[in-house]
């Protein structure tokens, strides 16, 4: 893609805000004048990335991650820079005046013939559907109270037994193998056939909305597997979609909250009662992938999934994987061993809505679990139940929650609340990472007067035009080649801005992050031409000293006296200069 000119990208800029475009990617929250969110750009636990609106940059306190708006796009999606100024103007709906502009940023050219493949026989679905062969189909999932809206919201489609999906796709010019591959065709002898027929089809999308793969349900008391599902493939894998992720993006933000579900049929129901923050994990467990997805969502995690042993066995799965990474999801636990689809079927909207805005701690569900296995008129239950129960609190920071468990396993055990908090006590401490805190490098005064210098260089035209006409150079390489950026900016546009100078330099992140590294300095706003020339005038002074010390290290290991003689003579000139 062209480079696109520095006066599109201001232009460009001037038009967006940073947090709104942040906050497409990521949950925020405002804390005094900036605004934060968990870093994606290393492990983040605690929200450590500030958000300025007022200088229209981001910063990880941690990591050290830094830039503009476009150094966001760029290393969040992994894009050029052109390709994220394209996709930020693109959303803030500026037509920008370039010959280049790729309809797809995104996309892997190399799958979509994958993406066109699944897209076309979804079409196909959706119609048939909709054709006098759909009747049936329409009439069962009516029946289940999936409406019109529900089934064009979530494409829903039908499969016939004609076999005409091979028959499409081999006729456009789709490799065999590769439909084969992709899991929606097979092969028996020389004869290709469709994986999927007679089934009413939903199909699945990954994190953009593309179709990546289908579930097909029996409808009509075939004696079949009630479910035939996609195989994985390189566009579908389990552990790194969360089904109806795109769909629930916003409402996940607007709502503050992400439900999370097993089965896309639980997804569905919940829409048809107003629930729309909801994702699935399609029966799997939930992986570290979900678990970035899920932080892009919210970081208030409930989780609902089937209410029968394996459901139970899931959630105590997904609750330690959350909890390692220091979310405590909410529970919602559903009695008589049902999924939420046929709990709301059975049991009524009101009362999924009444446990939805009830839900349980994760520390409640597991000793309720616990409660349930454990016989009170055994003494060795008792026991196990009991210091079960230690390991859970010993990990309680909540004095309240600490304290009003310990009662309730009082009562439920008659044991003294003094002798459980005893063995509590005994519970041996969980060892601590020791987060390991970058080594601070001390700098010496030479080293400080020329990031000072940049400093005002980057906020004040006089430092620029003083560094100019009096500075010899910079030793070091990545603050001289700033001062080098920031002299063409200026010479360009007879002004110094820091945002604007971070645009200026596009993809140059080592030189940004440096940029905002020294702009964050607690300096004094103003500065007297006098402080300036001292900065000068001490960078001269190290430059100096360091080739005294070049100097002498060279008259130290030189064995021919003539040369001898001239590094001598050179080392007094400059110890004369040095003293000046």
């Amino acid at each position: 893609m062209e480079k696109i000119p520095y006066d599109e990208i201001l232009n460009i800029q001037k038009k967006v805000n940073i947090v709104d475009v942040i906050s497409g990617y990521l949950p925020i929250e405002q804390k005094g004048k900036n605004y934060f969110a968990l870093c994606p750009f290393h492990d983040d636990h605690n929200p450590s990335m500030s958000i300025s609106p007022e200088k229209q940059i981001y910063t990880c306190f941690v990591c050290g991650a830094s830039g503009n708006v476009f150094n966001f796009v760029m290393n969040y999606e992994h894009i050029s820079f052109s390709e994220a100024c394209v996709k930020v103007a693109h959303e803030a709906g500026i037509n920008l005046n370039i010959k280049t502009v790729r309809k797809t940023i995104l996309k892997d050219s190399k799958y979509d013939k994958f993406y066109n493949m699944f897209d076309i026989a979804n079409k196909y679905y959706q119609n048939n559907i909709n054709t006098v062969y759909g009747k049936a189909a329409l009439s069962y999932l009516k029946n289940r109270n999936i409406g019109n809206e529900e089934i064009k919201e979530f494409k829903i489609g039908l499969s016939l037994g004609d076999n005409n999906i091979s028959k499409l796709l081999t006729k456009k010019g789709f490799d065999e193998n590769e439909i084969i591959d992709i899991g929606l065709c097979g092969k028996n002898d020389s004869f290709l056939y469709d994986i999927f027929r007679n089934r009413i089809m939903f199909a699945l999308d990954d994190k953009e909305g593309n179709v990546v793969g289908f579930s097909g349900r029996i409808y009509n008391g075939e004696n079949e597997s009630k479910y035939v599902n996609s195989k994985e493939s390189v566009i579908f894998k389990k552990g790194k979609i969360l089904y109806n992720y795109k769909r629930a993006f916003n409402h996940a933000r607007d709502k503050k909250q992400i439900i999370i579900v097993e089965g896309f049929m639980d997804v569905i129901r919940l829409y048809t009662i107003g629930i729309k923050n909801v994702v699935a994990t399609m029966g799997t467990a939930i992986t570290k992938d979900h678990v970035d997805l899920i932080l892009k969502l919210s970081k208030n995690v409930v989780l609902c999934f089937d209410g029968d042993k394996a459901g139970e066995k899931a959630t105590i799965s997904a609750l330690d994987m959350l909890q390692e990474i220091g979310l405590e999801p909410k529970i919602i636990r559903l009695e008589d061993d049902l999924d939420p689809d046929d709990y709301v079927v059975k049991k009524g909207a009101n009362s999924f809505l009444t446990h939805l805005k009830n839900p349980m701690s994760g520390l409640e569900f597991k000793l309720e679990i616990a409660k349930e296995k454990t016989d009170f008129n055994n003494y060795q239950d008792i026991s196990n139940y009991v210091n079960y129960a230690a390991t859970l609190l010993e990990k309680v920071n909540d004095d309240v929650v600490y304290e009003l468990m310990v009662k309730k396993i009082s009562k439920q055990t008659d044991l003294d609340i003094s002798y459980i908090k005893s063995i509590i006590n005994k519970v041996p401490k969980k060892e601590r990472k020791i987060v390991t805190k970058p080594k601070i490098i001390i700098k010496n005064k030479y080293e400080k007067a020329e990031e000072y210098l940049i400093y005002y260089m980057l906020r004040n035209p006089d430092a620029i035009l003083l560094y100019q006409n009096k500075a010899s150079f910079l030793t070091n390489k990545t603050l001289s080649m700033i001062a080098i950026k920031i002299l063409e900016f200026y010479e360009l546009n007879h002004y110094i801005d820091v945002t604007n100078f971070t645009l200026f330099l596009q993809d140059d992140d080592k030189l940004i992050k440096e940029v905002l590294r020294i702009d964050a300095f607690d300096l004094p706003g103003n500065v007297k031409n006098d402080v300036l020339q001292d900065y000068i005038k001490t960078i001269d002074e190290g430059i100096i000293k360091r080739e005294i010390e070049k100097t002498k290290q060279k008259i130290n290991v030189e064995q021919d006296v003539a040369k001898k003689i001239i590094l001598l003579e050179k080392l007094t000139a400059l110890k004369k200069k040095e003293c000046k």
